[in-house]
């Protein structure tokens, strides 16, 4: 059994660290990166402390501080290790309190105008042809922002159409398949490619969107880009379609599958890997279809005569005549 003392002596830098090697063994290398981020930030605030002198009211001057560089997600995040570290040492945090979250937001689904509209512009400016392959990869396949910058050479296969998504960029093991190009895929991943090795990319392991170096001069393969956000961010002001996340190329994908009434919802999972419940829900054709079915059922729990239809109708016009004299009085 693990001896909480020697973490609970150390000064919370050197604490934070012993307590993420114990638990290494046990995480995701994936976790134990933002674990090992969220330390960091940490740090920089308790670390000359020790891990019992740390105060709920410490660490409200820490969110407090925090509010001003992020949002309550990462902060929440952050606190959640502090925390952890508390009950490694027996002495779990009293009276702390994870900031209050924003109601969630649903993503957003492009109409087919704005989509096509969206690439029309991303094909206008060779500085965004990456973001462009991105995007019209995304739309067609499901794969979301990371899972799209972590691909390989060798995860996208020509002959065959179809490209796989790998642990390193899903986000959970239900999100590692694979996935078959349509036509707008299949041509998008073909320029990601000659794009690719246009900047060093030959190897299999080598990355479909290589990562920039020295303020773009260069691109170093054996690393995959980050984000798009600079080249997203003028793309989407260009194209004069309102706020739209990465993200939200993914959910309307997802979105124009489950509103396809030759897609199951099963097909539709297994190209997405995952489909949030609210999501299908709320788009699912089956789903509407069901609920469809069901209040036609409604009517159809007793029979009515042609008669008594009549008599029903008249009764409501009846009322509402009545209601509206009664507001005239």
């Amino acid at each position: 059994m693990h001896n909480p003392q020697p973490i609970a002596s150390l000064l919370f830098r050197d604490a934070a660290d012993a307590w993420l090697d114990s638990r290494r063994p046990f995480i995701s290398k994936k976790t134990a990166h933002e674990y090992a981020l969220n330390i960091k930030t940490l740090s920089a605030f308790f670390g000359e402390m020790r891990l019992q002198e740390i105060t709920a009211d410490q660490v409200r001057a820490y969110q407090k501080m925090r509010m001003t560089q992020c949002g309550p997600f990462s902060i929440n995040h952050e606190c959640c290790v502090l925390s952890q570290m508390r009950k490694r040492i027996g002495q779990p945090l009293e009276d702390y309190q994870p900031l209050p979250l924003p109601k969630e937001k649903r993503g957003r689904a492009l109409r087919d105008e704005e989509k096509q509209k969206l690439f029309k512009v991303a094909a206008s400016d060779p500085n965004w042809l990456a973001c462009c392959c991105f995007a019209r990869i995304s739309a067609n396949t499901t794969a979301g922002p990371k899972e799209c910058m972590t691909l390989r050479l060798k995860d996208v296969d020509i002959e065959r159409r179809i490209m796989y998504v790998q642990p390193e960029g899903a986000k959970n093991l239900h999100r590692v398949r694979v996935i078959p190009l349509n036509d707008e895929a299949f041509e998008a991943i073909e320029l990601a490619l000659a794009r690719a090795r246009s900047l060093g990319a030959s190897k299999p392991e080598h990355y479909l969107f290589p990562f920039r170096t020295d303020k773009g001069k260069k691109h170093d393969p054996r690393r995959h880009q980050i984000t798009f956000k600079t080249a997203w961010k003028k793309l989407t002001a260009a194209a004069e379609i309102g706020p739209l996340r990465q993200y939200d190329l993914r959910h309307t994908a997802i979105t124009d599958l489950l509103q396809d009434a030759e897609v199951s919802d099963e097909t539709a999972e297994a190209l997405a890997g995952h489909i949030d419940p609210k999501t299908k829900k709320r788009y699912s054709h089956t789903h509407i279809e069901k609920m469809r079915q069901a209040v036609q059922g409604l009517a159809k729990k007793r029979p009515r005569s042609t008669k008594e239809s009549e008599r029903i109708g008249q009764d409501l016009i009846d009322l509402l005549s009545g209601l509206l004299k009664a507001r005239q009085a």
